[in-house]
């Protein structure tokens, strides 16, 4: 079964090269823009993986990262926030919010494919690797 990966970004260049290399890896991309959305996609598609930015309108990448970790219908689902902001007191917040990993922006495809792969073979849902 496809593996479902929700991209949570308001940055259009990133939906599409974030989202390519995914295609490319034969997941199935959800995308939303901004936290509040995120979140709503994520009650209702249940993802196998969350990929999400920290500054964004309506709702920034934190709240809803604490808001996703915080509901127990959707706690399991890894979270990996992708950011530009990458001093150590973002990276403190965001783990303080639950997130299970944390990127940042520019991403390299292989930091990105690792990281992804990681978080999928913890929660067994991983299958194969990605294709270059």
């Amino acid at each position: 079964m496809q593996e479902i990966i929700l991209l949570v970004d308001d940055t259009l260049m990133i939906h599409r090269i974030v989202g390519q290399i995914l295609k490319e890896c034969g997941y199935r991309i959800l995308k939303a823009e901004n936290g509040q959305k995120g979140y709503e996609m994520a009650k209702t598609w249940k993802p196998d993986l969350i990929i999400m930015d920290v500054e964004m309108p309506v709702m920034d990448g934190i709240q809803a990262t604490a808001l996703i970790k915080a509901d127990f219908s959707l706690s399991h689902i890894p979270l990996v926030i992708l950011t530009s902001l990458g001093s150590e007191e973002d990276i403190q917040r965001a783990y303080a919010a639950g997130a299970d990993g944390f990127l940042n922006k520019p991403i390299s495809r292989d930091d990105l494919q690792a990281t992804i792969r990681k978080l999928l073979d913890t929660t067994g849902a991983g299958g194969e690797e990605c294709r270059t």
